[in-house]
């Protein structure tokens, strides 16, 4: 039966049907490594309409279907558990840069490294970009997107001007804020729940050439959160980006058992672009922070600015951790309890557990987002907050155990969940992330993927 399927699959594509061993096995662990499931086959489209085509196969059939292009989630997002994956990757990579209109437009499954390149030649970038510039257009933007300049963007879905989608019944639908706005606004930050976007117009912003960057230090986190809402609310940089990073102090007694401590010190990057024949005004930019040490000035250009952390990624593969498991909690948290919940988590978080990740914080204006899958608390600022571990899978259960209590002190202290990383939920804990729009979210499900078929398993909707 399965032969049959493929072959008359494969009959009404363009793409390949397959199930090649090294493919598989590929395709069945995303970033985090967390979770395994694997497809019954895999169907690597060439156009919109192999993915229309493949979603009706697959309600005749009964089967679901699942997206993939970079994998990089944690909860099992972009797996199949013995349906069709799609993945996206092979998606005819068309790309096209309208300067005077100031968008560009491309297939869901070109990545941000190739728009970043497009760009260079016309001074102008994405108002958003996410740190790692090896995910593609349509993944970010099915999830949300969040960079160093969101503070004063949102996300990377908020600057979608339009999207193609394939709906759970095959339908290919074009999407505006003004003509089929309802599918347009739940599909961006959607998580491939009401369908799955294989094209989209995206904003674009003139820029200057060359990107200044501040090398802060804070030994206070309060003093860090003062200094933060000042800068966000003048406006008076263009990127922000912190960390937690430990300094290691020893072993002390934590519930009855000796275990690494360390003092949690705060950097701090404020960046603004410049012309080189008018440079920054140093003194102005850092007047009134309260920094405990400047450390570093580093100009470079802006698109070697949006490039940054590619050094990070590629030291991560030299030594392993790319391939280690990465049960990543991130949340974000009211303004008002951000600081006691932080912390309280880092007083007992033992240094050693990060593995070779980090402490992320991202600091942003709680209303700056204007779309209503991306759950934010209800906070004039909000502070995003990641434990990034990189460790090896026999340390998952206890890692697990963990961040399933900071968690649930998260939920607590009034915090939401960025759908990417690893998202520990009940149903109960679904319906508190959605709120008031869960019965809203409900009925979307059911009327753009009536069959249940895309992405199952994950959010366990009410019937």
């Amino acid at each position: 039966m399965l032969e049959n399927w493929m072959a008359e699959l494969q009959a009404r594509i363009e793409g390949e049907v397959t199930r090649s061993t090294d493919l598989l096995t590929e395709v069945s662990e995303d970033f985090g490594h967390i979770v395994t499931k694997t497809p019954r086959f895999v169907v690597r489209p060439r156009s919109t309409r192999d993915v229309a085509e493949t979603v009706r196969f697959a309600v005749e059939r009964g089967l679901s279907v699942s997206t993939r292009a970079t994998g990089h989630s944690e909860s099992g997002q972009s797996l199949s558990d013995g349906g069709i994956l799609l993945d996206m990757r092979t998606l005819t990579p068309d790309l096209h840069v309208d300067p005077e209109a100031g968008w560009f437009e491309a297939s869901a499954g070109v990545l941000w490294r190739d728009v970043l390149t497009a760009l260079r030649p016309h001074r102008l970038i994405p108002p958003v970009l996410t740190n790692n510039m090896n995910t593609t257009v349509g993944g970010t933007c099915s999830t949300a997107g969040l960079g160093v300049a969101s503070f004063r963007y949102g996300t990377q879905a908020d600057q979608c001007l339009a999207v193609e989608v394939v709906t759970g019944t095959g339908d290919i639908v074009w999407c505006t804020p003004e003509e089929n706005a309802e599918l347009f606004y739940h599909v961006l930050c959607g998580v491939g729940q009401f369908g799955i976007i294989t094209r989209l117009r995206h904003r674009l912003r003139p820029c200057r050439p060359m990107a200044r960057t501040y090398y802060l230090l804070y030994d206070d986190l309060g003093r860090l959160m003062e200094d933060l809402v000042d800068l966000m609310g003048a406006d008076r940089v263009d990127y922000i980006e912190a960390w937690a990073s430990p300094a290691p102090q020893g072993f002390r007694t934590v519930q009855g058992r000796r275990q690494p401590f360390a003092l949690w010190l705060y950097p701090l990057h404020v960046t603004v672009e410049f012309d080189p024949e008018r440079p920054p005004d140093d003194g102005a930019y850092l007047a009134g922070l309260h920094f405990y040490r400047h450390v570093h000035t580093e100009d470079q250009s802006v698109y070697d600015f949006a490039l940054r952390v590619e050094p990070l990624f590629a030291l991560w593969r030299q030594i392993g951790y790319w391939d280690n498991a990465h049960p990543w909690m991130e949340i974000i948290l009211p303004w008002a309890t951000a600081q006691t919940y932080v912390e309280t988590v880092l007083r007992d978080l033992p240094p050693v557990f990060l593995g070779g990740g980090h402490v992320l914080i991202w600091p942003s204006r709680g209303r700056i987002s204007k779309m209503p899958m991306f759950r934010v608390p209800d906070s004039d600022w909000v502070l995003g907050f990641g434990i990034l571990p990189g460790i090896p899978k026999a340390a998952l259960p206890g890692a697990l155990d963990l961040i399933r209590r900071l968690s649930h002190l998260a939920l607590q202290m009034g915090a939401t969940h960025y759908l990417s990383g690893w998202v520990p939920y009940d149903k109960d804990q679904w319906r508190r992330h959605f709120g008031d729009a869960w019965p809203r979210v409900c009925a979307l499900k059911r009327k753009y993927d009536p069959h249940g078929i895309l992405n199952p398993g994950w959010i366990p909707y009410d019937g």
